[in-house]
């Protein structure tokens, strides 16, 4: 929802110099809301946070701040603020890429990270290269990690799949063995999976007792539950037949709780929503032409024309659309399938 307030006072509560940073934090007072809000480094152009449950994101877009103007000049003249609010829900923030050739995650990854102040509990990526399975995570909020910073600016990974996740605990203590992806190998490959919700492991099945979990959480238990029935079963995942029966199973396990999945097994990226609705699933088809775009929670746009080789296509699925990009909502309980960069399985939704 946006809407747009008159601020009738701001008091500016810090500015120094340092360098060319400029350090500055300010009052907002509007329709007897406070908001306490602390800028670095002249970002002057926006600011978000959350104030009392609800999410804000404030424009500045005229407010420039130059070496030869005081602060106080700046706000002589009466300040516009529009701010898009929503309800503040607390979710982990699923993250999957599915591609017709190798790309790299970093715009997405970027997007998915801008709405980590909200989930401070951990974070991680997996994806497939030529020597196998590769997976960074670390259980430590990934908008203060200098290995998240690291892997968007110098480890320049590129798959044609990518599972992500950022974690807010909910069940299962802080800790490597709790942070998502999880994976395991079956049937002569390596599966990663990433999980949101909660769902009460006391009633959920091991058929086969050839998977247990590391750590303490439900979604781990989830992983393991499905991969022993897939290998109790015998089902191969590899046409409409099994993937029926996989979104008969996921509903089965959905009925214990909430359920969004993204998981993958090297060559299909699954894709599972929860059948009550719960929080939100994002897809988005990006193929050529490519053009101008907003990205989430980052105050510029970027010709995606001048970044993504025109050959490539696929799909990106999100909690959350990271983009002002034609975004479709994942039905509840519904199972989508990509693989190769193109959609192979939609599953009736309830």
């Amino acid at each position: 929802m946006k809407c747009t307030y008159h601020v009738h006072k701001i008091r500016v509560i810090s500015f120094f110099k340092k360098g060319k940073s400029i350090l500055w934090g300010l009052l907002f007072y509007f329709n007897d809301i406070c908001i306490k809000h602390e800028l670095a480094s002249g970002c002057t152009h926006g600011m978000s946070g959350i104030n009392g449950g609800i999410i804000y994101e404030i424009s500045l877009s005229y407010l420039l701040m130059s070496e030869n103007r005081c602060l106080q000049d700046i706000f002589t003249r009466p300040l516009e603020l529009v701010v898009f609010h929503r309800e503040a829900i607390f979710m982990c923030e699923l993250l999957g890429l599915c591609f017709n050739t190798e790309v790299s995650v970093h715009l997405a990854f970027s997007g998915l990270k801008a709405g980590a102040m909200e989930n401070p509990d951990g974070w991680g990526v997996a994806w497939y290269d030529e020597y196998g399975t590769q997976i960074v995570k670390e259980s430590r909020p990934a908008v203060r990690s200098r290995l998240a910073t690291s892997f968007l600016e110098h480890i320049g990974a590129r798959s044609r799949i990518f599972v992500s996740h950022i974690r807010r605990a909910t069940a299962g203590a802080v800790g490597y063995v709790n942070t998502h992806p999880f994976y395991r190998r079956f049937d002569q490959k390596t599966w990663v999976f990433a999980h949101n919700g909660t769902i009460d492991p006391s009633l959920l099945s091991f058929p086969s007792r050839e998977f247990s979990p590391i750590g303490e959480t439900d979604s781990e238990l989830v992983f393991c539950s499905l991969l022993s029935w897939l290998s109790h079963r015998g089902i191969q995942l590899a046409g409409r037949n099994g993937f029926i029966l996989l979104h008969e199973k996921l509903r089965e396990i959905n009925r214990l709780g909430e359920l969004n999945l993204i998981f993958s097994d090297g060559r299909h990226l699954f894709v599972y929503h929860d059948r009550s609705g719960h929080v939100g699933l994002h897809f988005l088809l990006r193929q050529a032409p490519y053009k101008v775009v907003k990205l989430r929670g980052q105050y510029l746009t970027i010709n995606l024309a001048e970044f993504i080789d025109p050959e490539e296509q696929g799909y990106i699925v999100a909690s959350e659309p990271l983009s002002n990009e034609n975004w479709n909502r994942v039905k509840p309980g519904q199972l989508l399938i990509f693989s190769e960069g193109n959609s192979i399985f939609t599953s009736k939704s309830e």
